[in-house]
């Protein structure tokens, strides 16, 4: 899967995928906060997606997914400490659109996005090095695709969140250190030395 920052608009930054078994429909989301859809069956592989979206001026592929048939859950964190649980249903249309609107809020960069199939763990880091431990059971899935989501870490001082990541995909000697399990809304434990997220 290729990573995704808060700089993942710039043309340099790879796109994130994901995987699409188990799916008719591949979800193209993008910086312009849409989403697009294109049938399985008119591709012969999931990356031929994007060549089938009517991109607007300025608009960059930012996620791949499948849409594991609706189920599940889309992930998404911004800037502002904040992350959101959407219920996938609320991507689903009636009729084979191509392009739903407002696929996710606007208010604060983006930086991450992930469809999920059941909670996990993610681990946040703050441009003041504040690292956070949350599993996403503690966020309340909402049907509004332009949900603000819930104060993850706490800004302090001017501070953002930099990035999220999927447990897994960090280097952590001891995960749980970082864990705030009475609740969100913390402005997290100073990663320590040897730590990567």
């Amino acid at each position: 899967m290729n990573e995704f920052e808060s700089d993942a608009f710039s043309v340099s930054r790879p796109i994130k995928i994901s995987d699409d078994s188990n799916s008719n429909e591949i979800l193209v989301f993008t910086s312009l906060c849409n989403v697009y859809k294109v049938q399985r069956k008119e591709i012969s592989d999931k990356y031929q997606a994007i060549q089938k979206c009517d991109f607007e001026p300025g608009e960059k592929p930012i996620y791949l997914t499948g849409e594991k048939k609706y189920s599940g859950f889309l992930i998404v964190a911004f800037e502002n400490g904040k992350a959101g649980k959407i219920v996938m249903s609320s991507f689903e249309t009636e009729y084979a659109r191509k392009k739903l609107k407002n696929a996710f809020n606007d208010e604060s960069p983006l930086v991450f996005i992930e469809l999920i199939e059941h909670d996990v763990d993610l681990v946040a880091l703050s441009n003041i090095k504040k690292v956070i431990l949350f599993n996403t059971s503690m966020i309340n899935a909402v049907g509004s695709r332009t949900t603000k989501g819930v104060q993850v870490m706490k800004a302090k001082a001017g501070s953002s969140m930099l990035k999220v990541k999927r447990l897994e995909q960090t280097r952590l000697s001891e995960p749980e250190y970082y864990r705030k399990s009475e609740g969100l809304n913390a402005v997290g434990f100073y990663l320590k030395p040897g730590d990567e997220i």
